[in-house]
């Protein structure tokens, strides 16, 4: 509660030195910028893949923006565990290689459902 707290006066304080006023002026949407931080950042997922062989990889990329060559520019993410594919991921679209099996995630508020290529190409533009 008090990181909130503090976090809010921070945001109130830079709102103020931006666009003038006081800091209390600014407070009440700084503090509900503050707790949507919190609560997003408390929101992570478990994603858990197959460990998967020489001949199928198991692998999870976020997707962050559109590619020229590749449809999707993309960023690859290490395993939370060696032996097992384990991902703590935050709100965003994905790319998952489950074994040899592709498929998208959409991960939001705490949940993540499996998405067509179609509404992973609406959701980066």
């Amino acid at each position: 509660m008090k990181n909130v707290m503090t976090k809010a006066w921070e945001i109130a304080k830079e709102g103020a030195a931006k666009f003038g006023g006081k800091a209390v002026e600014y407070f009440a949407e700084a503090l509900r910028m503050a707790w949507a931080e919190v609560k997003t950042v408390n929101e992570k997922v478990e994603i858990v893949l197959a460990p998967g062989s020489r001949k199928h990889k198991s692998w999870l990329a976020r997707i962050v923006g559109p590619h020229a060559k590749w449809k999707f520019d993309r960023v690859f993410l290490d395993s939370e565990m060696e032996d097992a594919k384990v991902f703590n991921v935050e709100n965003g679209v994905y790319e998952a290689c489950d074994g040899g099996d592709r498929y998208f995630i959409q991960v939001a508020n705490g949940k993540y459902e499996v998405i067509q290529d179609w509404k992973a190409e609406q959701l980066i533009a």
